[in-house]
């Protein structure tokens, strides 16, 4: 249970639990009914605190405790300090043995003799045994530190590469230096580890005596070495090397080092005892060897050393140097076990008065921690309640409310605690903050209210100005003939339209809804179409795909403003060669899913992932939403109606950036059967089987919005065309880029695009439509048509008598003659429409049919008339929408730019 979850409850003495104070909302004056002022719970908290103080025990208990924790950390510390020192002292006798080993491996011992009872037999074993009891004192060893313990660890198990290097040894596999340098390697790692000691010990002393040991160590290792590069010399009665002459020296100057460190660290007691230690005839027989063998200025020069003589002097001198350090150690670790044992007893002490005290304190301690805890903890948990949970609600609801001031008064109830003190007085000092909390609150929804208000004022300005210029461009460009100045028009025109998609804008940021909405269907297709009406590069998007669906009036103008910003978008950000795609298609859920693809530089990464989180959560208004307000206005436009929408880049082939927009099934509505689909998006496999080699569709006008209203004519490649009067050319004209935009727009072919390929039903058969002959296309012989291309035309014309007799030759018994492979056999002009084709030659007797001569139009007339039709499109358009609306204003949403 969380904290602000418990206030509903409070603490009795004894563990009982009861139902919190209500609040009351009333705050007690100063000479309310909260208590007398001498109670406790009325003390001032600086009495309180006096209070405490008093008792000495508190003081006792905090400084005890810590006492009594150091002590034993300090005894636990020394514990452990002598584990390391056992450890050390191991350690010592495996660093002597091996150096012992080294000694007789590098002079040839190792491959002369292993035998059983043989001196390198016997060496082996002793080191093998003090390797053994090393690994059992490290596996003893408990550290806190794990980098010293794995230190212990890395040490121990290097000791195993002994194995191989012994078997090479004796195989005489190695030269003596390499094997010198081989096992001083494994023991200069056993030596170092010898400085945990007095990384570790807890006091100075023991430091300081850890370090005389350590330093001790390293000195008798660097003597070792000489007398083992001696012993090599002394064999070959030469160093034979300025390399191993160098070394010899080095280790010299390295043990006069040691000891210099070890004179400066050692206490009196502990230079004499290694004065009287290392000292004798021995001693100073092997010192004479070594220098006399130092002095030699050439590496080849003889030494002439008595070996035998030598390795007794050195190993006697070696085992007094040992005496020496184990000496040290064993100092070290009875001093260890004194400081352990006096931190024991110290800590079993500190225990013992600390809870004698502690006896006496409790129950003074317990009555004021009760006063001054209890109100405390309440005014933390109705602050904590306030912050988290009620103070929220309370902002909400005002900013959320039609009329804030009102909401604003009586909003916030005080905290439930109302004593004198200082704690009582920050209960009511916390209500002020609550209180003013709540004021900003309602000033800024008046202002955010304000606000609103003057965007929806200016919107509603700017639109009817706008609607006003758009009437006054259409009675213009009814009475206007000069294609320039046509043109010239349409382009005010479209920024006209984007002038009031602007004002839309602004009235969505403002939290209002747009104020008509359509009370029947729509077709998607005359949706889109809308939509792209809106975009100043119209020409340049292309509408594929659309199938056969309607969208519930209520969510048309939202939704057609909505696809509008996101193809104004990419039409944008994209070169204008490109085109932009628009494709539909509905999925398994019943939902409809379009697809806007631009050519653009497309976005990267993170701009997709940041512009997709907004359309998904849509933020508060504020500086960055204006800079990027189709972004917004998207969002908050698909938010309203459950839109989804997303953005993601291209492939890598064709690049730019497309937008995913999913609408949800409860938007569509299934087609009014009294109306006839249109073909481009109706199934595809009906047509080709109704189509017999030979036949000719029926032609229609486009249903759809597509981006054609006239089909092409036929390649003049493939057919032969009719005899056609030469008449004088008429002179040029210049041709304006509108004007090549409306042919762009309305001549270009219907490409199919299949970007969702999906298992469709075979629909109806199609409805038979009265067909009429293209104007301004010559009559040609039949040829199959693509069944992508099956345009519909809602006019009849007198020929359509030859079709319904076509249509009659169908739809009576077949009587074609088959191959031998079971194919229909094709007779020569027997599905031709009656008198849509001549022979090539025609008997002498029969008049030669000519095409119809149709009346010669000027290329000023044929651009006015497209022009006349462009504009009479768009105002239907616009006069459909606006025709099936009512007023309506609901809550504001908004809409996305795919660009940042």
């Amino acid at each position: 249970m969380s904290e602000p979850q418990r206030r509903d409850t409070e603490d009795e003495p004894g563990g009982r639990r009861r139902p919190a104070r209500p609040v009351t909302g009333r705050r007690p004056g100063p000479g309310g009914s909260a208590g007398g002022r001498w109670r406790l719970r009325n003390w001032r908290l600086r009495t309180k605190v006096g209070a405490v103080l008093l008792v000495p025990t508190i003081a006792a208990l905090v400084l005890g405790g810590l006492r009594v924790q150091t002590e034993i950390d300090n005894a636990n510390n020394f514990h452990r300090t002598v584990a390391q020192v056992d450890v050390a002292k191991q350690l010592t006798e495996v660093v002597h043995q091996l150096q012992r080993e080294r000694e007789l491996m590098v002079v040839g011992a190792g491959a002369a003799s292993s035998a059983a009872g043989s001196p390198l037999a016997v060496q082996l074993d002793r080191t093998n045994n003090a390797i053994t009891d090393l690994r059992s004192a490290v596996a003893g060893l408990n550290l806190p530190d794990a980098g010293s313990m794995d230190r212990y660890t890395r040490a121990v198990d290097g000791l195993s590469t002994l194995t191989t290097l012994r078997v090479l040894a004796q195989r005489g596999v190695y030269p003596d230096s390499a094997l010198f340098t081989e096992y001083t390697s494994v023991i200069d790692s056993l030596v170092q580890v010898g400085r945990e000691v007095s990384a570790a010990a807890g006091s100075q002393e023991l430091s300081r005596a850890s370090t005389a040991a350590q330093t001790l160590g390293q000195a008798k290792e660097q003597i070792a070495q000489l007398d083992s590069l001696l012993r090599i010399a002394a064999a070959n009665n030469s160093f034979q090397s300025a390399l191993n002459q160098d070394l010899a020296r080095a280790a010299n100057a390295a043990f006069t080092a040691s000891i210099a460190d070890f004179t400066a660290v050692a206490t009196t007691q502990e230079r004499q005892q290694f004065s009287d230690g290392y000292s004798g005839a021995d001693v100073d027989a092997d010192h004479l060897t070594e220098q006399s063998a130092l002095l030699t200025d050439s590496p080849n020069a003889p030494l002439n050393i008595d070996i035998p003589a030598f390795t007794a002097t050195s190993d006697t001198a070696n085992d007094k140097l040992h005496k020496v350090e184990l000496g040290l150690i064993s100092q070290l670790r009875s001093q260890a076990t004194a400081l352990a044992n006096d931190a024991a007893a110290s800590a079993g002490r500190d225990i013992a008065a600390l809870l004698g005290t502690l006896m006496i304190a409790l129950g003074l301690m317990l009555v004021v921690a009760w006063s001054l805890l209890t109100p405390l903890r309440r005014l933390r948990l109705e602050a904590l309640d306030i912050a988290h949970v009620r103070l929220p609600q309370t902002l909400k609801r005002i900013l959320a409310d039609p009329d804030p001031v009102q909401a604003s008064k009586n909003a916030v109830d005080p905290v439930s605690v109302f004593s004198r003190e200082e704690i009582g007085q920050l209960a009511r000092a916390f209500d002020v903050v609550q209180d003013q909390a709540v004021r900003m609150a309602t000033d800024q929804a008046v202002l955010r209210d304000n606000v609103n208000a003057i965007f929806v004022n200016l919107s509603r300005r700017s639109q009817a100005l706008v609607e006003r210029q758009l009437c006054e461009l259409d009675r213009l460009e009814q009475n206007e003939q000069d294609p320039d100045q046509l043109a010239r028009f349409f382009v005010l025109d479209h920024l006209a339209t984007r002038m009031r998609r602007n004002s839309e804008n602004l009235i969505i940021l403002s939290g209002t809804g747009l104020t008509k909405h359509m009370v029947r269907p729509l077709p998607l297709a005359e949706l889109i179409g809308a939509a792209i009406s809106e975009v100043e590069h119209y020409a340049r998007v292309k509408a594929t795909g659309l199938p056969t669906v309607l969208v519930h009036g209520r969510a048309v103008k939202d939704l057609v403003h909505l696809i509008a910003e996101l193809l104004d978008n990419a039409t944008t950000y994209s070169e204008a060669s490109t085109t932009v795609t628009i494709a539909a298609r509905t999925l398994r859920g019943g939902q409809l899913a379009m697809q806007i693809s631009d050519c653009g530089m497309g976005m990267t990464a993170e701009e997709l992932d940041a512009a997709n989180q907004r359309l998904a959560d849509p933020p508060a208004f504020d500086v960055t939403v204006a800079r990027r307000m189709g972004l917004y206005v998207v969002a908050r436009l698909a938010q309203r109606h459950n839109i989804r929408v997303r953005l993601r880049n291209g492939d890598f082939i064709e690049g730019g950036t497309k937008a995913v927009i999913t609408v949800p099934a409860d938007l569509l509505a299934p087609p009014r059967e009294e109306e006839t689909p249109a073909l481009t998006a109706a199934p595809r496999r009906r047509v080709l089987e109704e189509t017999q080699p030979g036949d000719v569709p029926i032609p229609r006008q486009s249903q759809n919005g597509s981006s054609s209203l006239f089909r092409k004519p036929p390649d003049e490649a493939e057919v032969e065309p009719p005899p056609v009067r030469k008449d004088p050319e008429p002179e040029p004209t210049l041709r304006l880029p509108i004007y090549e935009e409306v042919l762009s727009r309305w001549f270009q072919p219907v490409e199919p695009v299949d970007e969702w390929p999906v298992d469709e039903p075979d629909a109806p058969p199609l409805p038979d439509l009265p067909a009429a002959v293209e104007v301004g296309v010559p009559v040609k012989s039949p040829e199959p048509v693509n069944r992508h291309e099956l345009p519909g035309r809602p006019w009849n014309s007198p020929a359509d008598e030859g079709w319904l007799t076509v249509r009659t030759r169908l739809s009576g018994p077949a009587g074609d003659q088959l191959t031998p492979v079971g194919l229909p056999k094709r007779v020569p002009n027997k599905h031709l429409v009656p008198g849509s084709a001549a022979p090539r030659s025609a008997p002498p007797d029969v008049q030669e049919t000519r095409p119809p001569q149709f009346p010669e139009r000027s290329p000023e007339t044929t651009r006015s008339r497209l022009a006349g039709f462009q504009r009479g499109l768009g105002r239907a358009r616009r006069h459909a929408l606006d025709s099936e609306s009512d007023d309506m204003a609901p809550n504001g949403m908004a809409a996305a730019e795919h660009r940042s």
